[in-house]
């Protein structure tokens, strides 16, 4: 007589997949990374007045700033969206965004997703996710201070330097407060400035969550580029809080700066651009 053994699980059990609505925060960071994107793109355009909205239906973040730019405009997906939900997704992105006036949105999947070519976005590209374990030591830049952003003063500097340095051309010129609000710094952001000389010339950012560093923000002036700026911000955003792991999107080409930092590309974003 054969016994056999089964392996698939009972019709009524569940089965954690890692990215549900009920997933605990802690239980992968790849969802700890695309939920904290979300709450870090909320808290900057909450702070703006824009509209800040979660459709459960798709695990869709909607972020909505008004302002002209796609860096302050996004929709971050936490879940896969099935070959049959991409209707509906782009749907929901319609009636969110081309209801009010703005600039073009960004659609930011950690997971592979349907060509959206069809129904009017267009390919950014798949920039690397990139994960630094805690713990080790930020390198120095001669020449450089580093400054916390604690005030008005210094979160305008950073602002103003992020919108010149990027650049980000859309907001130029550089207007006080329109993109960044003090609000900003009762929250889990952190944000650095470097200073050479007195004048600020480089920036990088963290939003803190309970399980990973998320690093964001990173520009150093084109002048001061080549001399470990951009390297010395970014490590000191990564050891925000020194005993929880940074994470980042990458791009290619700033790519081996990270991996020198101690980071390991671990997938591809899929990011698309959408307009109103």
């Amino acid at each position: 007589m054969t016994t056999t053994t089964t392996i698939a699980a009972p019709a009524e059990e569940h089965l954690e997949n890692g990215y549900a609505p009920a997933t605990p925060a802690g239980d992968n960071l790849l969802l700890d990374f695309a939920r904290g994107e979300a709450e870090a793109f909320g808290v900057i355009v909450d702070a703006l007045g824009g509209r800040v909205e979660h459709d459960p239906d798709y695990g869709a973040h909607l972020r909505d700033s008004g302002r002209p730019t796609p860096f302050a405009n996004a929709a971050l997906l936490s879940r896969p969206i099935a070959e049959g939900e991409v209707d509906g997704l782009v749907g929901r992105l319609h009636s969110f965004f081309g209801g009010t006036a703005g600039g073009p949105y960004m659609v930011f999947s950690p997971f592979p997703i349907a060509d959206l070519s069809a129904h009017g976005f267009a390919p950014v590209g798949h920039p690397p996710l990139m994960l630094r374990p805690a713990g080790g030591t930020a390198p120095l830049a001669d020449g450089l201070h580093i400054v916390a952003a604690h005030d008005a003063a210094t979160l305008a500097d950073f602002e103003q330097t992020l919108i010149e340095a990027y650049p980000i051309p859309e907001m130029q010129p550089w207007h006080h407060a329109d993109f960044l609000r003090t609000a900003a710094l009762d929250s889990q952001w952190r944000f650095f400035v470097g200073y050479e000389n007195g004048r600020a010339v480089a920036t990088a950012a963290a939003y803190v969550t309970p399980t990973v560093n998320i690093v964001e923000l990173v520009s150093a002036r084109p002048e001061c580029r080549g001399k470990g700026y951009g390297a010395a911000l970014t490590a000191a955003a990564t050891l925000t809080e020194p005993d929880r792991p940074a994470m980042l999107i990458a791009s290619d080409l700033g790519r081996n700066v990270y991996t020198r930092l101690g980071y390991t590309s671990i997938l591809r974003y899929t990011l698309w651009l959408g307009m109103r």
